[in-house]
Formats: C-alpha cells, sequence, structure tokens
C-alpha cells in the first residue's frame, strides 16, 4: 500500500495522560443533597492533567462530581497556571474499600473536568455523570447520566492509554488512522474517543505501545450524543488486554460502570 493512501489524524499535543507519584495533598469537597457539605484533607497518591488518585474514609459514588483544590504543577495544569492553587471538579470513576495501617478507607479515582460546575449539578449535586469525550486542552467531557451506577460482572478501570485505531477501508485500499485516548478498558475491550467513520460490526487494529499491545477489535457500539465526540465500544477478536500489566505500573482502582 503506498503512503499516500495512509490518512492520519493526531490528537492535540497538550494531552497528557502519564500519571506520576505524588506527594501532594487536595482539599477534597463532597456537596450532599441535602444541602450538607462535608471536606476532608488527603493525599494525592498520582495525578495527571486530566485525573487523580487518592483515598477517602468514606465512600463516594461512582458518576458523581467532587472539587478538588491542591497546589499542582502548572504544566498539569489546563488552566489558572500562575495560581497558587487549583480548583478542579472531578468525577469519580472508582471508589473502592481498602486498609490502610489496619483503618478502613476508600482508594478513589477521579477523571478531571474542569471547573464550571454543570447547572444540573446547582439543581441536584446527587446528579450521576458519564465521559462522553476529551477536549483539547486534554480534560474530559461529561454528560448527566440517564441511569445510576450499576454493577458489572467484568470490572471496567478509569484509565487513559494513548493508542491508535486504524479503519481499513476496503472499497478505496486505504487505511484511516487516528491517535486518540482510551476513555475505560478491560480485558475484552475498550472505549475509545474517536471520530473514525466506523460502523457497528467494522473491525479495527488497536495499537498500544505504551504496554506493547496490538490486536484486532469489532466495533460493538457507536455512541454520538448531540455534538460531543463519538465514543467506540471495541471488543477484541483475538486477543486480551493485559489489564494487570497496565495496573502494575500505575496506582489505579477498578469500576464496575
Amino acid at each position: 500500500m503506498s503512503p499516500d493512501k495512509i490518512q492520519e489524524k493526531r490528537a492535540p499535543e497538550n494531552i497528557r495522560v502519564d500519571k506520576v507519584d505524588s506527594d501532594l495533598k487536595t482539599i477534597v469537597q463532597v456537596k450532599e443533597a441535602n444541602g450538607e457539605i462535608w471536606k476532608e484533607v488527603t493525599k494525592v497518591t498520582t495525578v495527571s492533567r486530566n485525573g487523580a488518585g487518592f483515598s477517602l474514609p468514606k465512600p463516594v459514588t461512582v458518576g458523581r462530581l467532587l472539587t478538588l483544590v491542591m497546589p499542582l504543577d502548572p504544566e498539569l495544569r489546563a488552566y489558572d497556571t500562575d495560581k497558587e492553587v487549583y480548583p478542579v471538579l472531578g468525577l469519580v470513576q472508582y471508589c473502592n474499600q481498602g486498609k490502610i495501617d489496619g483503618q478502613t478507607v476508600y482508594h478513589v479515582g477521579v477523571g478531571f473536568v474542569g471547573k464550571n460546575v454543570p447547572e444540573s449539578f446547582k439543581t441536584d449535586p446527587t446528579q450521576s455523570y458519564r465521559i462522553s469525550g476529551m477536549r483539547k486542552d486534554g480534560l474530559w467531557e461529561i454528560t448527566e447520566a440517564e441511569s445510576q451506577f450499576k454493577n458489572r460482572k467484568t470490572p471496567r478501570y478509569w484509565i487513559s492509554l494513548p493508542v491508535t485505531i486504524s479503519l481499513l477501508q476496503k472499497s478505496e485500499q486505504s487505511v484511516t488512522r487516528e491517535d486518540t485516548f482510551t476513555q475505560n478498558i478491560s480485558g475484552g475491550g475498550v472505549s475509545v474517543a474517536c471520530s473514525l467513520l466506523a460502523a457497528v460490526g467494522d473491525k479495527v487494529k488497536f495499537a498500544c505501545k505504551e504496554i506493547d499491545f496490538y490486536a484486532v477489535a469489532l466495533v460493538r457500539n457507536r455512541k454520538l450524543v448531540n455534538n460531543e465526540s463519538p465514543t467506540l465500544h471495541l471488543q477484541f477478536v483475538d486477543a486480551e488486554l493485559p489489564v494487570e500489566k497496565v495496573i502494575a505500573s500505575r496506582t489505579v482502582g477498578a469500576s464496575d460502570n
């Protein structure tokens, strides 16, 4: 196949997904339905431009929005780079019970969605949200979820991996590629923000250099809500994603959402 038959669409260069260990502390604020607010100062265990992990003394619901305030490094911020602290809304992606020094804690992971509170949150702070895409500044786009968090048999993990999706267009004998990021992963498949014109039933090539994983995947669903970035739900055909390998290199937790 000649090089001129290959079309590429690159993700914005300012999106950073590398998670790093952290000595930061953050103030976490949770607003309840009755208007009560509880706060906790806690250590940030991992952080990136688009999310963070930390522990809380009591559980929070997956899909809820929390407020974090912390002195994040300017290069990891999407705004307020000259301010002393960085206020950011976090969408809860997992909340797993654990133990630290014999005490019960809850390991929480959030995706950063910016500092502007949705109107629906003002009406109901317990409103559930889901990720619908990624903005050019590396923060997640969200929309109201139609239902609350539900358990699933196969755990999904909120992990953003840089990947390349390739769609073979047989009629034109060409390949369209897009560099993008996973929204969540599991052993059998992933969800990715992707604008390729792949229909349900199409096969694509999935490549992730970070974990040296390459596979063929079947498009199980393609969701497009209003003008948001499309989401492809992919099921691997001939391989299983090494989730344990990914988790071993990152301090993250499972989400059954």
